[in-house]
């Protein structure tokens, strides 16, 4: 049983690998259109373009007596009889001719004047003349019915006139041999080209031999007598109709030219080599090997790779048509353009998200993304007065705040990489030894207390620092543990506090967790609401559920802090149940007193793997009486989201039954663009890191501008979280910002005092 699970986490971790599922999508998208032939008319394009880089001439062993206006009209009729055949024959085969063939089903009677005639003909000449047979659909998967009479067969051979068109007439195919009625009889083509070996398979015809240099000769001139040794002697010859009353179809990308030039373009195929088609398998699998090593961050874009791609996909298949080897390279086109083009876009995903777009450093994103250790001592940064510098300078300050910050960091580690996030600067230290770099770091601070020149003023800056020496653990689990040993430092106004994972905060946590169910049940946990407010109607219409802790000994414990403790060890349903079974509770009382309302629960991402959560929703609102369009789920941790069908067919079960979804922490993390794409959200929450400076950082204004802009244009409501002050509810109203909520408008209360102070917070955001 173990045996089956690694594998099986094998392949999970390959799937969750982005880079990965551009992959297999590719390579998947490359076989379909290989099975299915949805390429095709392109690809019969893509030949006809090359054999136009051709121009082939016609060997000279195949005649064509061609049936034209001129015979016609000598003959004072509109199609010729078996008595003048007859006479045509025998002109022919006295000026040596090696074989006649009729290019037609040869449909007269025997009893047709002139018919007993032909048939002396035919017995003059035992298996030199042939008559052709047809049917009346594709030859594929049809049998030739059109026959000449059994007195013509006689001493006649039978030749297939089958023609497959592909789609748009781009290119056409022949049979070696096609069945009849009569059995299996060879082709046309074949029959010219002398390969009555071939028994079964089709080929495409070269169409790069100029019909023109094929030669012809007038029926009328053959049925006069004005043919020579030297035109047809030791040659085969099709007799065929080119009226202009005759049957036409377009050369690919060429002119219009009678059916009889297709069948003898197609015996000039065979005539010089077996035409070799190795269909689009070997392409397909060349450039998904050169895909699957060329995925990786930076490389699908490579000179080299491209030029790699060019020989495979358009060099090769043009050298190969020379030597009548035929390459199909539309799936493995289309496999290695899209590839190409997702980890491109990937790419400059990844770009835009690992470098901090006010100071152009490399943001901690990148750091996450370095891998899943390093070694080196790593520190955090925290600048505690970080936004009050930037919002004292009119212009954008961030990049040279940010500039100078480095360069004096650099001053003691020149090559050390820096990292950048608001106001946190992280890098790994080259030094080994924690008190060295302790010192390092107090000479930082004093370097940093002789001030800094922002925009020709001299500034302030006071910092912190965390630092994290667990080596062993994975860069994102150590960035955190020295992010928050920088707060730390902050708040016990040290200069650096060091991370150690021996204090014991793992124990506190699994003790914390073990209580999260008795605080439930005696009532430590509770659940406060904190106001929305329309801007339209400026009315407080709805309200988010927040859980909150009182604990009896450390008092209130940070949400972050049992919400995140919840959700790492998978409790994070219990404390959802409750939320939302008090959150509809406090909903259905509202609404069942006649008011306009809606209530908001957060629902984690790993929640929406559970296959119980739709259940456990619509028996909360069943309990109290609350219809489904009165509940919002927001669903938070998106970094945790996977894009599973399975992810994305629960979120449209929850709105199917009337539930709206809404986004939230919008813009940070995953929440971006991205996500409005394929989530069935008719809500997004922006950030409140986005609005908390709104009114006085004009990257923020333009960003919450942008996001609002972009999330009406798809039909989606905004709320704007974290607005504190009327300046910023003045802007967001502005902007068109659907819904906002605050501590301006309201703090996360118990709901007796929500509805209590309920009008007072209406009134006073209004006024």
């Amino acid at each position: 049983m173990r045996g089956m699970i690694l594998p099986l986490d094998r392949l999970r971790h390959i799937w969750n690998n982005r880079r990965s599922r551009i992959v297999i999508s590719a390579l998947l998208l490359g076989a379909f259109c290989g099975v299915t032939n949805l390429t095709l008319p392109l690809e019969d394009l893509f030949i006809a373009a090359r054999t136009k880089l051709r121009h082939e001439k016609a060997s000279g062993r195949i005649v064509i007596v061609k049936i034209d206006d001129r015979s016609l009209e000598a003959l004072h009729d509109n199609d010729v009889n078996p008595g003048l055949d007859a006479r045509v024959v025998d002109n022919l085969m006295r000026a040596g001719a090696s074989e006649v063939y009729f290019n037609r089903t040869y449909p007269f009677s025997p009893r047709t004047a002139g018919a007993a005639k032909f048939i002396e003909a035919l017995e003059r000449y035992p298996g030199r003349v042939y008559l052709g047979a047809a049917m009346q659909t594709g030859w594929r998967k049809a049998t030739l019915s059109r026959v000449p009479a059994r007195e013509f067969r006689e001493h006649a051979g039978l030749v297939s006139l089958a023609v497959a068109s592909h789609p748009l007439n781009m290119s056409f195919s022949f049979p070696y041999t096609s069945k009849s009625t009569l059995g299996t009889v060879h082709s046309l083509a074949a029959a010219l080209a002398d390969r009555t070996e071939e028994t079964e398979g089709v080929f495409r015809g070269d169409f790069a031999l100029d019909h023109t240099t094929i030669p012809t000769i007038s029926y009328i001139d053959v049925l006069n007598g004005r043919v020579g040794a030297k035109q047809v002697a030791g040659r085969k010859i099709v007799i065929g109709l080119t009226a202009s009353s005759s049957e036409v179809h377009p050369l690919p990308l060429g002119e219009f030219a009678p059916s009889v030039f297709f069948h003898v373009i197609a015996a000039e195929t065979l005539i010089g080599q077996k035409p070799i088609a190795l269909g689009w398998i070997p392409t397909y699998l060349v450039v998904a090997l050169m895909m699957a090593t060329g995925i990786g961050r930076g490389r699908s874009f490579k000179p080299l790779r491209l030029a790699g791609y060019a020989v495979i996909l358009f060099v090769s298949p043009i050298m190969l048509d020379r030597y009548g080897i035929e390459l199909m390279v539309l799936p493995a086109t289309v496999m290695a353009v899209y590839a190409t083009f997702r980890a491109r876009t990937l790419d400059k995903i990844n770009d835009v998200s690992e470098t901090n777009a006010a100071s152009g450093l490399p943001s901690l994103q990148a750091l996450r993304g370095m891998g899943e250790r390093s070694s080196g001592l790593l520190v955090a940064l925290k600048i505690r007065n970080y936004s009050g510098i930037i919002r004292s300078f009119e212009g954008a300050v961030e990049a040279d705040l940010a500039t100078e910050i480095q360069r004096r960091i650099r001053i003691s580690e020149p090559d050390v990489a820096v990292y950048h996030e608001g106001g946190m600067f992280v890098w790994i230290s080259n030094l080994t030894d924690i008190v060295e770099l302790f010192e390092n770091l107090e000479g930082l601070h004093r370097i940093v207390q002789n001030g800094i020149i922002i925009a020709g003023t001299e500034v302030d800056v006071g910092f912190n620092c965390g630092v994290d020496s667990e080596l062993q653990n994975t860069i994102a689990n150590r960035l955190a543990n020295a992010m928050q040993s920088a707060e730390e430092a902050v708040r016990s106004d040290e200069l650096v506090c060091h991370h150690d994972g021996a204090k014991g905060e793992v124990q506190w946590e699994i003790s914390l967790l073990a209580s999260l169910d008795r605080a439930i049940d005696n009532g430590e946990v509770w659940v406060a609401f904190q106001p929305k407010l329309d801007l339209l109607t400026n009315k407080v219409i709805g309200a988010e559920a927040l859980a909150r802790w009182s604990h009896p000994e450390r008092g209130p414990i940070s949400p972050e802090k049992f919400i995140g403790i919840a959700e790492e060890y998978h409790r994070i349903e219990r404390i959802t149940r409750f939320v939302l079974d008090k959150a509809v509770r406090a909903a259905a009382s509202y609404v069942r007193d006649g008011h306009d309302f809606s209530v908001s629960v957060n629902i984690s991402a790993q929640l929406l793997r559970n296959p119980r959560l739709p259940r456990m929703i619509l028996e909360a609102l069943a309990a109290h009486d609350l219809a489904p369009a009165h509940l919002i789920l927001e669903i938070t941790e998106t970094d945790r989201l996977d894009r599973s069908a399975k992810t994305v067919q629960m979120m449209e079960e929850l709105v199917a039954a009337g539930l709206r979804i809404s986004i939230d922490d919008f813009g940070t993390g995953n929440a971006t663009i991205d996500y409005l794409r394929y989530l069935p959200a008719a809500e997004v929450k922006i950030d409140k890191s986005f609005i908390r400076e709104i009114d006085s950082n004009p990257g923020d204004h333009l960003l919450v501008q942008s996001i609002i802009e972009m999330a009406h244009s798809l039909g989606r409501q905004v709320v704007a979280e974290g607005v504190e002050t009327a300046e910023a509810l003045m802007l967001l109203r502005s902007l068109q910002c659907d819904q906002v909520q605050g501590y301006y408008v309201g703090r996360p209360v118990p709901f007796r005092d929500f509805t209590k102070h309920l009008p007072e917070k209406s009134v006073r955001t209004a006024g």
